[in-house]
Order: structure tokens, then sequence, then C-alpha cells
């Protein structure tokens, strides 16, 4: 089997890590060209407040034109009011992207979610697969829009204030360029650490919602072994990892902006003393012009502070994109197959198969070979670890053989399509998976959604379910609670089954699931099971050796080997590994 594999080469180089971010926001350049036209205009305002103190103090505060008593606060009113509605403007069309953008990102990464090879399943807990959706997504959007903002808008704001700075005194304006490249230093000694404390600090968030998503889905085990405090400490010890990295990124955000303001601080006194020395005179001829200068000029350090704290905006952003996009880059289960196969009669062998999981030095399976006739049943048992299970998922290529070939009706399966096989195979496993929603939802799931309602009726019938499901509050419409919690579990079992009958599919793997029901369910899941598997060609997972001696051909593992094979009879007569097993399961060892 193919292990997944990272396919993103510039994961760590920022710039390209950012502008792939934007790509996704390709579909919504309208939106943003108009946002972009209202920052425009709002920078282009910012330098008209200074202008206005110009005028007023060269004139004393006086004016020969009475009109201009009026319009002067006036147009300080219409001023605000103007850069109040472009800002508004601005934020909504904005956040109107960045909630499309979210959903975009979301989507994609739920849709590369459905295609992951099983192992990265095994490889990696769900917690750490939420927060990358629901956590990372969200900060991933932060670059993709609030940095955006900040950056455009600030960086015109800025501009125009520049602008208008050389107009009114060109040399003194030139002084302030003194200060860009001390930022520009500032900023890249704190950037590096700010992106290694975000990476620390979203690990700890996903680490934080692991140990949550335990105590949820163990809460029985968690009280029957009284085990509460020793998760308190655990919660506790993770909390502490997460202040900690939250408090190493506070570091460097909380010391840019002072920074930033004392090196701006000292550019505005050197222009202060430069200009009272009189070493340049234009904006110092006249009180107004100075006034304005300064006003301009400290105006300005807004724009500038902002755009140096968007680093750390940016840093965790890119921290998160570097998560979200190493789960897009997975390799998507592969697809191989050019066949569909259709009419399938179930005929089913394994030639010479062996299989390794990823990351293991054992193999699971060593040159295993049988052969099932269409319609039969096979039973698979053994101890644990002999290869039960990894058989039942080469089957539908969960994973692929290391060595060998599995074929359906002589069709090798890698040839395949990989919808065209599953939609030959129904699943029963042992831990039933039901949904948290309608019992009709549940047992039309999949690729029966188009079923009718009488056809969903039947299939409760042939699984014994439709007795209890008249008994529910709401019948077929009753919402079942999440993995079905508000049925017991011998009705989660029918209800699967129901689900497998509806699909007619004609292949069946099954992992039996009668051990931990009482004497009634067993006895009514047994009988759905019999109906289920009539006239399909059925691979069980056999533990309780006592429900296949009716099967017409059990297969004994061990340690990924086939020890022993023949009809339950047999087996017994062999006296060997087979009969072992009985002997433990009757006297309670096995």
């Amino acid at each position: 089997m193919e292990k997944p594999q990272k396919i993103m080469t510039t994961s760590s180089e920022s710039w390209g890590l950012y502008f792939r971010l934007l790509r996704y926001a390709k579909p919504y350049w309208r939106i943003f060209a108009i946002a972009v036209i209202c920052m425009v205009f709002t920078a282009a305002t910012e330098p008209v407040f200074p202008a206005i103190m110009k005028y007023l103090l060269d004139s004393g505060f006086k004016t020969a034109e009475p009109y201009m008593i009026w319009a002067i606060p006036g147009g300080v009113v219409l001023l605000f009011t103007v850069r109040g509605f472009l800002s508004f403007c601005t934020n909504y069309l904005m956040a109107r992207i960045s909630m499309q953008l979210g959903n975009d990102l979301q989507r994609e990464l739920f849709a590369k979610l459905l295609t992951l090879p099983t192992s990265i399943f095994q490889d990696q807990p769900a917690s750490k697969i939420i927060s990358r959706i629901v956590v990372d997504v969200g900060n991933a959007n932060q670059a993709a829009t609030n940095v955006l903002i900040i950056l455009v808008r600030e960086s015109l704001t800025a501009l125009a204030l520049f602008v208008y700075l050389i107009y009114l005194d060109w040399a003194l304006t030139l002084m302030i360029l003194v200060i860009a490249p001390l930022l520009a230093l500032v900023i890249k000694v704190f950037s590096y650490r700010m992106r290694q404390s975000s990476r620390m600090t979203l690990k700890g968030i996903q680490k934080l919602a692991h140990t949550v998503e335990e105590a949820v889905n163990a809460h029985k085990v968690v009280k029957i072994f009284n085990a509460q405090d020793q998760l308190k400490t655990r919660f506790q010890s993770d909390l502490n990892q997460l202040r900690m990295a939250a408090t190493r990124e506070a570091v460097p955000s909380s010391a840019i902006t002072p920074i930033t303001h004392l090196v701006a601080s000292t550019a505005v006194a050197g222009i202060i003393f430069l200009a009272l020395s009189q070493v340049t005179g234009q904006a110092g001829a006249s009180a107004g012009g100075f006034v304005s200068f300064i006003t301009a000029m400290l105006m300005m350090i807004g724009p500038i502070k902002q755009l140096t704290t968007v680093n750390m905006v940016m840093q965790r952003s890119l921290s998160a994109c570097e998560s979200f996009f190493e789960l897009i880059d997975y390799e998507s289960e592969t697809d191989i197959g050019f066949i569909e196969i259709s009419n399938v009669s179930g005929d089913i062998r394994f030639e010479d198969v062996s299989f390794t999981y990823p990351h293991s030095s054992r193999q699971a399976l060593s040159n295993v070979s049988f052969s099932m006739k269409a319609g039969s049943t096979v039973a698979l048992v053994g101890a644990s670890g002999g290869g039960k299970s990894t058989i039942s998922s080469l089957l539908p290529r969960f994973y692929n053989p290391s060595f060998g070939q599995i074929l359906i009706d002589g069709v090798d399966i890698s040839n395949v399509k990989l919808f065209s096989l599953r939609q030959s195979i129904s699943l029963v496993t042992q831990d039933i998976v039901l949904f948290n929603d309608s019992v009709h939802a549940n047992i039309s799931f999949g690729s029966n959604i188009h079923s009718s309602r009488e056809e969903v009726i039947l299939a409760a019938k042939a699984a014994y379910a439709w007795d209890f499901i008249c008994q529910l509050p709401n019948g077929l419409d009753t919402l079942i609670g999440e993995d079905g919690a508000k049925l017991s579990g011998g009705q989660r079992q029918r209800i699967a089954i129901a689900r497998a009958i509806l699909k007619n599919a004609p292949i069946l793997i099954l992992d039996e699931a009668t051990s931990a029901l009482d004497t009634e369910s067993e006895r009514q899941v047994q009988l759905a099971l019999a109906t289920l598997m009539k006239g399909r060609t059925t691979l069980v997972i056999a533990h309780r050796l006592s429900t296949i001696e009716y099967a017409d051909h059990i297969l004994v593992l061990d340690q990924g080997r086939i020890v022993e094979r023949g009809t339950h009879h047999e087996l017994l007569a062999n006296g060997g590994y087979y009969t072992n097993l009985i002997k433990m399961q009757a006297s309670g060892l096995g």
C-alpha cells in the first residue's frame, strides 16, 4: 500500500503559502475590488483633516467669508460621515468574503477528508482533524481577509499622508524614511519567534481538544474506574502547555507595538527639532503649516502600528495554513481502477495475498489463498491479531495487498473502480455506526438515499426492526441521537442490518456482534442476519464460534497464515487448532 505523502513543496515559504491561500479568494475579486475602491477613497480623505487645521491656524481662526463659519464645521462632520460610510462598506464587504472563503476552505477540507486513505484516520486522532477544519481554517481565513484589510487600507492611508507631507515639506518628510529600515529589522527579528510560537499554540489547542474528545467518548469508563482526578490532571497539564505556548507567543506580539512607538516617537522628536531649528523652512514657514505637518505625521503612526502588528496575525494564520494545507496535500485514496462491475455473482478468490501495515515490520497476512463460491458463507476464526480483520479490510480495498491479488468474478479488484467495487459490498461491523439523524435517514444512508419510504419499511421488517420502530415517538422519523444513543444495542444492530438489506449488495462482510446482547435481542439479530445473508456471498469474522457452525467453510488463522480449513465437523474431527479454540471458549478462557 502507498503511504500518504505530502506533495506540497513550498509550505516553508511564507509568501508562497500566503499567495496559495489567496487563490481561494479569486472567485470574489469583484467584491474585493469594490472594497479596495472604498479603502482608496478612505485613504484619500485622510489628509483633509490636517489640511483643515492648517487653514484654521494660518487664518488665526478668522475668515472673511461668512459661509465658512458653518462650512468648515459642516465639512468636518461630512468628512467623518463619508469616512464612516466607506469604512462600513469596506468591513461589510470583507466580512462577506471572509464568510464565503471560510465556507469554501472548510468544504474543500471536508471533501478531502472523505477521500483520504484509511491509514490517515488510524494515524491521527479525530480531534486533530476536527481542529484543522474548525480552528485552523478560521485562523487561515484571518490571513486572507483581516490581514488584507490592514495591508491595503493602512498602506494606502500611510501613502496618502506621506504624499501630503511631501507637499508640505519634502526635506522634513525624507527624514521619516529613516525609520523604515529600523521598523523592517524589528519586524524581521520578531517574525520567526511569533511563527514558532503560533505553531506550538495550535498544537496545544489540538492536544487539548483530543483530551476532551477522549473524556466525552469514554465517559462511562472514566466513571466506572473513578478516573476523574486522572483526567483532570491530564487536562490541567494540557492547559498549562497551551498557556505557556500562548505566553511565548504574547511576548513578541506585545513587544512590537511599544518598540514601534519608540522608533516613531524618536523620528517625530527629530523632525520637531529640525523644524524648530529651521533647518528646513517649508512646513515651518507658518504655524498652520508646522501643526499640519506634525498632525499628519502623528496620524501616520496609527497605520504604521497596524502594519507592524499585522505580522502577529499573519504568523498565526500562516501556521494554521501549514496545518490546513498539510491535510489538503495528502494523497487521496488511490483508485487506479478502470473497470465497472455489475451483476456481480459474488465469486471471490484470494491468491497468495500478503500484507504489511504502514509503519509495521511484521506481516499481517502471509501468502493467504482461499476461494468463496457465490452465495456461500466463509467464516474467519482465530486469536486476536491473526489477520481476520485485515482480510475484511482488503476486500473493499480499504488497504491494497502488498503482494498477490484478490478477484471477484475473476476480475482483479485492483482494476475495478472503487465506487463500483464498494457498491457490490455491504458491511455490518461489530461497532455499529449510526448517525445523529432519523431512523429513516440511517437506513437509507449513502447509495440508498433515493429509496422510497415503502422500500425502507420493507428493509426494516426484513431486519426484524419494524416492531420497535413503530413504538418510537415518531416512527421512522424519530431522531436516534449521536451514534444511536437512544436505541438499545440490539436495536442499533437491526438498524444497521436493515441498511445492508436495503443496499442489496451481493457480497456481505459481517463482523459478528451478538456476544454483547441479551438472549432476546440476540435471537432477533440472528434472525435478521439470516435474512441478510440469504443468497449473498458472506465473509464472517467470528468471535463466538458457536455462531458459525452453519458456515460452508471455516478458515482458521494464526499469525497471518491459514493453519486450518474445512467445515465445522471436519475441523472438530481433526482435533487441531480449531478444536482447541472451541474448548477454550467452552471453558471461558477464549
